[in-house]
């Protein structure tokens, strides 16, 4: 029984990791089509027009009974940790829709600057492609939007679907917790079926039966390893689903302690130009401390961008210093840090500093300031990734180095902007 209630307290615990995190991978298309049907890059500038018309475009081909969800992808940055599939379009929809069939079956459309690619769960897609094949694709993100919208159009219509190009019939809402529902379900399932094997293995223990294969009870604790990797596996599924959705921002800090109630621990780490950054006990100034990869192409650009617009709104007095702690030691490039500058904005703003070091040295800190971070190997369509998963938490610290407020991803900027104006 001891081993079975061992196994149950391991699968919570990364349920539990899971659930509070948020994903932060190098294929950050797979993580918004997990839910969303329309994949943009986030740095690239798309008129707002088009963006309304793709997204109502596939919205009607999904409620005409043919779904199709698309990735623009209008450089290699925008495919995170797999560059190599770059100007590829054929192979990276293979990859992204082998990502997706967990959830998702229908035609998948890559949208890159030299080419389409089409992914339809296996199945041949040359009626598709010969679909496509007289639809050109124009240079920024003006041309790879429209060409995307003349895409759809021209899928959906081979496929026996034309498309008017108006909102569909509304449909009945979706309860706001579908996502839970289906976590908690997954969760509850397997709890009850690691009780049931405890359950069984007791009343064996009573029996003492004989099994000519395996000796002993050794198969039930394979069978209950088996079945815990299982659901865990789900449950990650579950959980990236979950991820992906629109989420509401935090109007306030999830967490505030009075002055002196939690000092910040401190810290001192290399930095990517060779010196170090740290975070001393009494620092003199107002200190962010976030936890970010330098490799993510979806989450923490975003975050990144919320702390550039709150530090660049305060006067100079008032703005924090921000430590960037990375989440992803392998990451920790100065190529990386050079994008990461350009593509977040961040190329003027000194207040910003990145927080290296050693994975022993990087998980001290993680530790420190209770941040979850795991690492799943991947591979689909041949191809192999880490998926990195990890807390998305900025702290507030005040000039006396004690923990004043703590943030959790998504929280807007004029939440963090009241907090930092407070002390």
């Amino acid at each position: 029984m001891s081993r079975a209630l061992a196994a149950l307290a391991l699968l919570c615990a990364l349920t539990a990791v899971w659930a509070s995190s948020a994903a932060a991978d190098g294929d950050p298309a797979s993580d918004v089509l997990y839910q969303g049907k329309v994949f943009l890059p986030y740095d690239v500038s798309f008129p707002a027009p088009l963006q309304k018309q793709l997204k109502l475009l596939t919205a009607e081909s999904a409620a005409s009974g043919y779904p199709i969800r698309v990735a623009v992808i209008a450089s290699a940055y925008d495919l995170g940790a797999i560059p190599s599939l770059w100007r590829k379009p054929q192979e990276y929809a293979r990859f992204l829709g082998t990502e997706l069939s967990f959830v998702y079956h229908g035609e998948l459309l890559v949208v890159m600057p030299n080419g389409f690619g089409l992914y339809h769960a296996g199945r041949p897609v040359t009626a598709g492609q010969k679909a496509l094949a007289s639809v050109t694709i124009a240079p920024g993100g003006t041309g790879l939007a429209r060409s995307a919208v003349a895409a759809v159009k021209r899928l959906a219509a081979a496929g026996g679907h034309p498309l008017s190009g108006k909102p569909p019939a509304a449909a009945a809402p979706a309860g706001g917790g579908g996502s839970h529902t289906l976590l908690y379900a997954l969760i509850a399932a397997g709890v009850l079926l690691l009780l049931a094997l405890a359950w069984a293995a007791r009343r064996l223990r009573l029996r003492r039966p004989r099994l000519p294969s395996f000796p002993g009870r050794g198969w039930l604790i394979v069978a209950l390893v088996g079945l815990a990797a299982i659901v865990a596996e789900v449950v990650f599924a579950a959980t990236r689903s979950h991820a992906a959705q629109p989420k509401t921002q935090s109007a306030a800090p999830d967490a505030t302690w009075a002055s002196g109630a939690s000092p910040a621990p401190g810290f001192t780490l290399a930095d990517p130009d060779g010196g170090t950054v740290s975070l001393r006990p009494t620092q003199g100034r107002v200190t962010i401390v976030t936890f970010i990869d330098p490799q993510c192409r979806d989450y923490c650009p975003l975050e990144a961008q919320v702390l550039e617009s709150v530090t660049k709104q305060l006067p100079a007095g008032k703005r924090p210093r921000i430590v960037a702690v990375s989440v992803n030691p392998p990451a920790n490039t100065a190529k990386n840090v050079a994008l990461d500058k350009v593509k977040w904005h961040l190329a003027g703003l000194p207040e910003w500093h990145w927080g290296f070091g050693s994975a022993q040295q990087l998980a001290a800190v993680w530790r420190a300031y209770k941040v979850a971070v795991t690492s799943v190997p991947q591979k689909a369509a041949g191809v192999s990734l880490t998926r990195l998963v990890h807390t998305e938490a900025a702290y507030v610290i005040d000039r006396n180095g004690d923990e004043r407020a703590l943030f959790l991803w998504p929280f807007s900027a004029s939440a963090l902007e009241q907090t930092i104006s407070s002390l």
